[in-house]
């Protein structure tokens, strides 16, 4: 009790720091600062200065591409993804931004409240997952727009009535400290979104017990007024003449009673009969049968949108495997959606796919030639590549690998290739510029994205096999971003090495080096060896070649040598030979490479 009373207390102060942002944000809107921004920084004050997931968030502008879980729509934060990012503190502030669609904050240490939610103040709010944290308060939620709610593993308290969801399909709010009757609006889903609260009864839990003392006192009512009329008409005539018809009135009573009382248990008996004879029936019903992979009951669980490993399954996609990040993706939207070619390959065509609710992203649709029939292999391998979150690693956010199709839907982003880049032109066919500043930046930013792929705790430990220019993609800010870890991996007939790079990219003697030393294009020599496997050796090979491949291009825009340029080219392309020693054993690890790379940063 005491706890509840705390929260009550507190819930005025988070509504008022609520609605203070509110007024904040028109005032910085009016000063010309990002409008979604002090929702965003009054969040981030509840947390230590420590708390990695936040450590991105800052500048003015929080669609900038460089804060970590914050994805935007046309300039508007439209998602905030920091699921196990050991946060504290309310979620209020994040539930302000107006054009929010998607807010994942699954199993932190928040607190707090909810503040009250409708369409004036969360008009585009679609998937609210705030499972497993110390959230308590009521639920007071009128969003006929939401899809979904996940607020299980919290600290709910009250009823349920006034939540108005009538577009929700997926909902959970088991283990809290929910009371009262369910309303029908949510009845249709199973008993597990409701179990583990206080006392939450209904529709698909046993009736409320209120129901049943209702139907109880009636009952017991018409059965005193039965009992009790001879008795009343004893009393009643005692001083009459017919006092002895009430010996008859009472055998008649008694006897009465007595064949009620046989008749209600033959009753029980053949109910119970039918119960068991029912059981029996469906449990042999619903036994699976040898030819039947799956039973009724199995089919109706795999409905269920939590997978093990904390992906979620769209709904009625049957294929379409979402991460975090990719709740608002259908296959069906996807496949509807407006697409540009972005580039075509052995391994299947890119194009860039923009939904009916504005959201942007890239999907590369494989090669049936090159992918043929469905992996478990490569199934386990894309939900751990969904798991990879980096600033310099292009985020897959859901895949499909079911009835012919294969698709990998990852974020979009603006600029192109370095591949493109390389060729003089930048995203969309504007020609960029390619000086000392930018390649060092590129350079740097998809070495980090490689060692945090080595880095990252798998096993078998990751290895991307396919690091190339075309294959380094460049953000909003022109900052690289690795793509594709350890698809070709799972290709059927590509060969692990890539195109020879363009001569234009290596002076004579570079190429003179690279023949000499029997390289073939960016991928390490030891894969010329038939069955050979990528490794991250030769990662760290296609990586140096990459290097030398930027450091020795020339750029359109390029002018005179700056200060200092001419030793830190020097020193670049001594780690690209470092790296592209023939022996595996002698390169050096991506960890290694980061820190001498730094020294010219």
């Amino acid at each position: 009790m005491p706890r509840f009373r705390h929260c009550l207390s507190m819930s005025p102060l988070v509504i008022l720091l609520f609605h203070l942002a509110t007024w904040l944000v028109h005032g910085e809107v009016a000063n010309g600062g990002h409008r979604d921004l002090p929702f965003l920084l009054s969040f981030k004050a509840y947390n230590p200065s420590n708390v990695t997931a936040l450590e991105t968030w800052v500048g003015p502008d929080p669609c900038s591409g460089s804060w970590l879980g914050v994805r935007c729509s046309r300039g508007r934060v439209a998602g905030v993804f920091l699921d196990d990012a050991s946060l504290v503190g309310s979620v209020a502030p994040l539930l302000g931004l107006t054009q929010i669609r998607v807010l994942a904050v699954r199993r932190n240490s928040l607190s707090g409240p909810l503040p009250p939610l409708d369409n004036s103040t969360s008009p585009r709010l679609r998937h609210l997952l705030v499972s497993h944290n110390n959230l308590s308060g009521g639920l007071n939620l009128s969003l006929p727009s939401l899809v979904t709610l996940r607020a299980e593993q919290n600290g709910f308290h009250g009823g349920l009535l006034a939540l108005r969801l009538s577009m929700v399909k997926r909902f959970n709010v088991s283990s809290n400290e929910l009371v009262g009757e369910i309303p029908s609006s949510l009845s249709g889903f199973p008993s597990s979104s409701f179990g583990s609260n206080v006392d939450l009864c209904g529709k698909p839990l046993p009736r409320c017990m209120h129901a049943y003392n209702a139907v109880e006192d009636g009952a017991s009512n018409a059965t005193t007024g039965v009992a009790q009329s001879p008795t009343a008409a004893t009393n009643t005539a005692s001083g009459s003449p017919s006092s002895s018809s009430n010996g008859r009135f009472s055998q008649l009573g008694l006897t009465a009673l007595v064949a009620t009382g046989i008749g209600n248990a033959v009753l029980i008996a053949i109910s119970l009969a039918i119960s068991v004879a029912m059981f029996i029936y469906m449990r042999r019903k619903l036994r699976p049968s040898k030819d039947d992979s799956k039973s009724s009951a199995a089919l109706c669980f795999e409905e269920e949108d939590k997978i093990r490993s904390g992906e979620d399954k769209c709904q009625k996609s049957g294929a379409l495997v979402c991460f975090d990040g990719g709740e608002e993706l259908r296959l069906e939207s996807l496949l509807k959606a407006s697409a540009e070619v972005l580039g075509k390959g052995v391994s299947g065509s890119t194009y860039k796919a923009v939904l009916e609710d504005g959201i942007v992203a890239a999907v590369k649709r494989l090669s049936a030639l090159q992918f043929p029939g469905r992996s478990k292999a490569f199934d386990r391998h894309m939900r751990l590549v969904g798991r990879l979150r980096h600033r310099h690693v292009v985020s897959l956010r859901g895949y499909c690998n079911s009835n012919g199709e294969r698709l990998l839907v990852y974020d979009y982003l603006p600029n192109g290739s370095l591949q493109s880049l390389l060729q003089g032109n930048g995203g969309g066919g504007r020609t960029r510029s390619l000086d000392w500043a930018t390649k060092k930046g590129i350079l740097f930013g998809a070495a980090q994205g490689l060692n945090y792929i080595h880095t990252f705790p798998a096993r078998p430990a990751l290895v991307h096999g396919n690091v190339k220019p075309s294959n380094i993609l460049l953000d909003e800010r022109g900052a690289a971003c690795v793509s594709e870890c350890g698809l070709m991996r799972y290709a059927a007939s590509i060969q692990q090495s890539a195109p020879q790079p363009p001569e234009l990219f290596l002076d004579r003697a570079t190429a003179a080096v690279s023949s000499r030393g029997g390289w073939r294009g960016y991928a390490a020599p030891e894969l010329t060896a038939s069955g050979a496997r990528a490794t991250q050796e030769s990662d760290v090979y296609s990586c140096g070649m990459v290097l030398l491949a930027v450091v020795t291009a020339k750029g359109a825009a390029d002018g005179g040598e700056e200060e200092g340029e001419g030793e830190e080219t020097m020193g670049m392309v001594k780690i690209g030979v470092l790296c592209t020693a023939e022996a595996p054993e002698e390169r050096p690890r991506m960890a290694q490479v980061l820190t001498m790379m730094s020294e010219f940063m």
